[in-house]
């Protein structure tokens, strides 16, 4: 019953999300670019232009070194959007934490340990933890382009 409550919840938060993310002919979504992301910007007479983004006003574009786009002349602008290797770190601590504990308590405790569970626990959970965390920031993780304005 509970499920049945929060699904509409759910899906209009994920259509909202494509919607958000949908390239558009508006012009003022590149005035939300904030000085320093990596844009690539398609031009009327076929060119292709990669660099920061410097300034947007309403008549033009500036990226990369003072190389100023005049508006009518964009036709498309896309956002790069880097890898996630920050997200795969979080994953893979969360995983070797829970491998840490699991290996502390299993691996210790009974009537001639050194050592309590707990104990145990506390000590293999970190170091799993950061070894998981090192794998997860070394897991491929590509960027990709993403359509943020097209020219009518």
């Amino acid at each position: 019953m509970c499920i049945r409550r929060w699904l509409p919840v759910v899906a209009l938060l994920v259509v909202s999300n494509c919607i958000s993310l949908a390239q558009t002919s508006e012009w003022g979504i590149l005035r939300q670019l904030t000085p320093g992301k990596k844009v690539q910007v398609q031009t009327a007479d076929g060119k292709s232009r990669v660099g920061k983004v410097k300034t947007v006003t309403d008549v033009d574009l500036r990226i990369g070194r003072d190389e100023v786009i005049q508006r009518g002349e964009v036709q498309r602008v896309r956002l790069w959007s880097s890898g996630h290797h920050g997200r795969n770190a979080l994953i893979g601590l969360g995983v070797g934490a829970g491998v840490g504990v699991g290996f502390g308590v299993g691996s210790c405790g009974g009537k001639d340990a050194w050592f309590t569970r707990g104990q145990c626990a506390a000590v293999s959970a970190p170091l799993f933890g950061g070894l998981g965390a090192a794998v997860g920031a070394l897991i491929p993780s590509r960027g990709k382009w993403q359509d943020l304005y097209l020219a009518k």
